[in-house]
């Protein structure tokens, strides 16, 4: 609604205000009881399998007659559901959330030209922020989406391709759909050139040439296969190495429908290899730039939006400190790097029930294979120590590590499909007898009898209870790897890294998340900093006078 305008609400928004209301009074009432239920509970390791707990109301803003308290913490965690292929590209149009841009009717302020002007910024913005922040970026091909989109693009190709088999097979042949095609395979010969290769852009224009291929055809002197062959010589001096042998291939070919079809696929790869040369070059310069760019790029974003930090300001406050720490000189220093260090470090365990941070949005991918990356981790370390304290009497101790390393690759793979807990309910009784078998084959090995049936079953029933996601080993394990990330944004790691215990097997896990999540955490703190710091001392650390 526009400044300066009185409306009354219609009788429709005033029903809709009020059933939410009463909404909310449910959940408040039944989040009470939960947490009543579950310190009555606390004695029990795991709570009952497949039930889902209410969401955490959000926490109260801060206001000069509320002062900020820490947030209540959850005695249990909210088990997550994820979408399965979610759109997690930053362009416009493509799941991209725009900041400070709701779709529920509020905030919509921006006309279409802005919206258009912002979204191409914030397109630039993601490509150069995956330049710099990822080393190994390259562009590929955009694969159709789903299935109606590759049928009909198909349909399309193919029709093209059936038209010019027509046209060349009738007496006289026509020749309309071949200068189409010579038209497109000169303008993509020409978008390959370097600025140093001016003689063979002249070469091409003068063979190529529109008027002298007509001539041609007028003569009925027009041959398909020497303009074949020049193409395929160009196309042979501009390649990349890895599609010689493609061209080589269609060398061979003798058919004009499928070389020329061959030569198009070819060269459409050719001009993604040239851009992705193109991105390597740029890249030293890229990254020297990439900080004050996205500086820019955002601020010329938020001055379109009336808030476009709504989820940033909510994410920090999650983590104010309470007014107590405020007020304690102690604390007072400390506090504004500890409340940011915290915010990012829930991201690895990030909850969709929440919306990401603007900040982050570039980074939403990266999130969720992050956050992926340490529950698999987790759940996986945690069937090796509770395999191992119910086996280890069977083991020769020198054979521990070496068995704990075959067992770990094995379960690695089949929790590839795990997204959500829900999917634990199906993996893990298959885990479970894979751990099974690789003990009875190692005992094999030692020519000892396999595993008692009683073992087994209380073995796989311990490894099942791993779906939820309060099972006391799986939660330790995933706090020590929360922690270890912790304290090496935080500086507080003495003495090097040191590997937390009993996660020694999953150094190399740790190792990758430790990297990743590092390099996210400071590139965004270059570019976000002075957003981060404004939002702690106004929302989260201002002190309330008496």
């Amino acid at each position: 609604m526009r400044k300066g305008f009185l409306v009354t609400p219609s009788p429709k928004k005033v029903k809709d205000a009020q059933t939410k209301e009463k909404t909310e009074e449910k959940v408040e009432h039944v989040n009470e009881e939960n947490k009543e239920n579950a310190e009555a509970k606390s004695g029990n390791e795991t709570e009952t399998k497949g039930a889902t707990a209410l969401p955490a109301t959000s926490p109260v803003k801060p206001t000069p007659g509320n002062p900020t308290t820490s947030p209540p913490k959850p005695t249990k965690k909210r088990r997550r559901t994820r979408s399965r292929n979610p759109s997690l590209s930053p362009s416009p149009g493509r799941g991209f959330v725009v900041p400070g841009f709701m779709s529920n009717g509020t905030n919509t302020q921006m006309s279409t030209a802005e919206l258009m002007d912002a979204s191409k910024g914030i397109t630039n913005m993601a490509l150069a922020h995956e330049i710099a922040v990822d080393k190994d970026f390259e562009l590929t091909k955009i694969a159709p989406e789903n299935g109606v989109e590759s049928a009909v693009k198909e349909i399309m190709q193919r029709a093209f391709w059936d038209v010019l088999k027509e046209e060349l097979e009738v007496d006289p042949p026509i020749f309309n759909q071949a200068l189409v095609l010579f038209s497109e395979i000169k303008s993509m010969l020409l978008s390959l050139l370097l600025p140093q290769h001016g003689k063979l852009k002249e070469k091409i224009d003068e063979i190529l040439d529109a008027d002298l291929i007509q001539q041609q055809i007028d003569a009925g002197t027009l041959e398909f296969e020497k303009y074949a062959g020049y193409i395929l010589g160009i196309m042979g001096m501009l390649c990349a190495p890895v599609r010689d042998e493609k061209i080589n291939e269609l060398k061979t070919l003798k058919q004009v429908v499928p070389l020329f079809r061959g030569i198009m696929e070819t060269l459409e790869l050719m001009k993604i290899d040239m851009a992705n040369f193109t991105i390597q070059q740029a890249r030293p310069l890229i990254v020297s730039k990439s900080v004050e760019y996205e500086k820019l790029k955002f601020k010329e974003f938020l001055d379109t939006v009336e808030d476009g930090l709504v989820n940033t300001r909510e994410w920090l406050v999650r983590h104010a400190p309470s007014q107590e720490e405020i007020e304690d000189p102690k604390y007072k220093k400390l506090l504004g790097a500890r409340v940011l260090n915290e915010a990012f470090v829930e991201i690895l365990e990030w909850d969709d029930y929440y919306q990401l941070p603007e900040t982050l949005t570039m980074d939403a991918k990266r999130i969720i294979v992050l956050r992926d990356q340490v529950e698999r981790t987790s759940v996986s370390t945690a069937v090796i120590l509770l395999t191992f304290s119910s086996i280890n009497s069977y083991i020769v101790p020198q054979d521990n590590q070496k068995l704990k390393e075959k067992i770990k690759q094995e379960i690695d793979i089949l929790l590839q499909d795990f997204y959500e807990d829900a999917d634990l309910l199906r993996i893990l009784p298959g885990v479970g007898l894979q751990v099974v078998k690789n003990v009875n084959e190692y005992l094999d090995t030692k020519n000892k009898a396999k595993l008692p049936e009683d073992v087994v079953k209380s073995l796989c029933e311990q490894v099942e209870s791993l779906e939820d996601p309060n099972q006391r080993i799986r939660d330790l394990v995933q706090r020590r790897i929360i922690d270890f990330n912790k304290q090496i944004i935080s500086g507080t790691m003495k003495g090097g890294m040191q590997i937390p215990p009993g996660l020694t097997l999953c150094q190399k896990d740790l190792g990758q998340i430790a990297s990743q999540f590092v390099r996210l955490v400071n590139y965004n703190k270059q570019v976000f900093g002075e957003h981060y710091a404004d939002i702690i001392n106004n929302h989260c650390l201002f002190r309330v006078e008496a």
